[in-house]
């Protein structure tokens, strides 16, 4: 089997600009680092060095400390040769990418490696919809799509699916929601996660079994709380939506701390299952502080997965999300290539047993 080589930050910058260059986006000097890094979704320091790439591959020339970078014109007659570009599409997030969830971050990477590689000009943007409730004005310069251009947008939500409707923009949704709006998403089910990993700890003797759900649509929050539910009551357990399933319209480490310590002042969980690496790094501290080992007193699985996850002990129970597959559908999309039948195509995720979890404790 042939080893698929993983694109870093830097590289993917690197490849994004010299496609601009060779698109003819700029014939003479760049924009600075802070516009770059808004247009391509990473931090200032990346883009500096892919810049500097850039600029030992000939592409570009520095004109000195603190000046842009300029456009080589051999440099973008070569970029241009080597790469030419035709078809443009826009990959969106709400925040820089290396700020996103591995499995989304993972995905963009390996779309944009296909994409470029079959003749495409992939652009990033960064636009924080994921609070908005309506669509926005600004939305239309921000993201820069004319009508037909392919967007693909990570955790999309209903309020950008209106605006692409109306803009006769082409998107689709990798992870999220859409209320009924007419946009495909390619996305693993959480509901199918939580239920398995539910089953698996009533399997063991499980009850007292928790999901923080924190900054999530009203949809998604309803689907898991049905799911929660609907696993606990088949095994005869009764379901207190407060208890299993606490909400917050915040992410943040001191309101997942607030919600543990409510919790475990009222019945202590026996089980955790979190959406979010970010809230197992909270739930790690918190059972330390109170002296509960994993999985010995409390067990945790992640509906997720996350490359540092191997340094997490116990082996972290999870689950593995399929990668190269969704990006090869959402190429095939970009492409026109495939529709869904089905606004929604799921994929599946593969669990990874690990030894975070055990039988609870007795008494």
């Amino acid at each position: 089997m042939s080893v698929i080589k993983r694109v870093g930050a830097v590289e993917a910058a690197a490849l994004a600009l010299r496609d601009m260059v060779a698109a003819g986006k700029w014939t003479d000097r760049l924009p600075g680092t802070r516009v770059l890094a808004g247009l391509l979704g990473v931090s200032q320091p990346t883009v500096q060095l892919a810049l500097i790439e850039l600029a030992k591959d000939g592409v570009l020339e520095s004109a000195g400390e603190r000046k842009a970078y300029r456009v080589k014109e051999r440099g973008a007659k070569a970029a241009a040769d080597a790469t030419p570009k035709t078809r443009r599409v826009i990959l969106l997030t709400h925040q820089a990418i290396e700020r996103t969830a591995e499995s989304g971050r993972q995905t963009f990477e390996t779309l944009q490696r296909l994409l470029s590689t079959a003749g495409w000009q992939v652009e990033f943007r960064v636009v924080d919809f994921l609070h908005a409730r309506t669509p926005h004005r600004s939305w239309d310069n921000l993201i820069g799509a004319e009508p037909g251009e392919p967007v693909v947008a990570l955790f999309g939500r209903p309020c950008l699916a209106e605006w692409a409707l109306k803009r006769g923009v082409r998107m689709v949704f990798l992870g999220g929601v859409t209320d009924g709006y007419e946009v495909p998403v390619v996305a693993v089910k959480s509901a199918h996660l939580l239920s398995e990993a539910y089953r698996k700890l009533i399997a063991l003797g499980h009850k007292r079994i928790v999901t923080p759900l924190c900054d999530r649509p009203q949809s998604y929050l309803d689907t898991m709380k049905e799911t929660a539910k609907a696993e606990l009551e088949a095994a005869g357990f009764a379901y207190s939506p407060a208890y299993h399933t606490p909400e917050s319209d915040y992410l943040r480490p001191d309101v997942t701390w607030s919600i543990l310590e409510t919790l475990f002042k009222r019945e202590r969980p026996t089980a955790l299952v979190l959406l979010d690496w970010r809230e197992l790094v909270t739930v790690t501290c918190f059972l330390m502080r109170i002296g509960l080992r994993v999985p010995e007193d409390v067990s945790v699985v992640l509906l997720n997965d996350q490359v540092n996850a191997e340094w997490f002990q116990p082996d972290l129970a999870r689950f593995k999300f399929p990668i190269a597959r969704m990006a090869r559908r959402l190429k095939a999309w970009v492409e026109e290539k495939w529709e869904p039948e089905d606004m929604r195509m799921g994929v599946a995720a593969e669990w990874v047993p690990g030894e975070s979890i055990a039988a609870p404790p007795k008494g």
